[in-house]
């Protein structure tokens, strides 16, 4: 599989996802779509990968898309987003480490994730307004963000700073630039530590029951439990919690 847009890279139980057009700041084209939709698909069929980090190389996480070609003439809505993680029913953890602009539909791949982690001069932007254009995850963000601050980003076309995004819920952390990789590293292998098949159960269970009803989150629920409760995973951790030792999970 090759990649020039996306540096994609495996360490042990780490899938490194890096945005790799720096001379154009990350900006998203068709190129870049098509080759982060190939790394998360590879990343979820992995068996011995648990967890992704991603991150932009160069100056920043992400400009947003590239409109260095203009507007198309007659628009046709896209009918899949496949560098979008959950649209691709990928549930193995994803950590976000984020520096500086955060725009448009980088913003979209970054709360995407589920671990975000801030330098300092991050800032959250969505232009679209001011040229008049209508975001496509309008419809996503006030389920991940609250209503407030999801009408400043997509109404007045307001930036926010990492220190309001902590304030606000949008980051888990903030941490200094020189240390952003290194803390995104400490949580993936947290994650990767424990058992693979509770985790991505858990998340399944997040992503499947969100903003649904009692009824159909209580049916995904027992799905989801059921097999994970009857899973190798779970019985090894029962043994291991009654021998006080570490687990080697089987990852089933």
């Amino acid at each position: 599989m090759d990649f020039e847009t996306v540096d994609y890279q495996k360490k042990g139980a780490v899938a490194y996802v890096t945005l790799n057009r720096p001379d154009k700041l990350n900006a998203m084209n068709q190129q870049l779509h098509d080759e982060l939709a190939d790394a998360w698909a590879d990343f979820r069929d992995d068996p011995e990968l648990r967890v992704a980090i991603l991150s932009g190389k160069g100056r920043c996480f992400s400009a947003g898309a590239d409109l260095s070609d203009g507007a198309p003439e007659n628009y046709v809505y896209p009918d899949e987003f496949r560098d979008i993680t959950r649209t691709q029913g990928l549930y193995k953890p994803v950590v976000a480490a984020l520096h500086s602009h955060v725009v448009g539909y980088g913003m979209w791949i970054a709360l995407d994730a589920d671990i975000l982690i801030a330098t300092p001069d991050v800032s959250f932007w969505l232009p679209e307004p001011q040229w008049g254009i209508a975001t496509i995850p309008a419809g996503w963000f006030p389920k991940q963000v609250p209503w407030a601050i999801a009408s400043e980003l997509l109404l007045q076309a307001e930036r926010v700073d990492a220190e309001r995004a902590y304030q606000v819920g949008m980051v888990n952390k903030i941490v200094a630039a020189e240390d952003l990789m290194e803390e995104a590293e400490r949580v993936a292998m947290r994650i990767a530590g424990l058992s693979p098949v509770a985790v991505q159960g858990m998340k399944e269970s997040m992503v499947r029951t969100f903003g649904i009803d009692y009824e159909a989150i209580d049916a995904i629920t027992e799905d989801v439990q059921t097999r994970v409760m009857n899973s190798e995973d779970r019985q090894a951790g029962a043994k291991a919690f009654a021998d006080r030792r570490e687990v080697d999970w089987p990852g089933r």
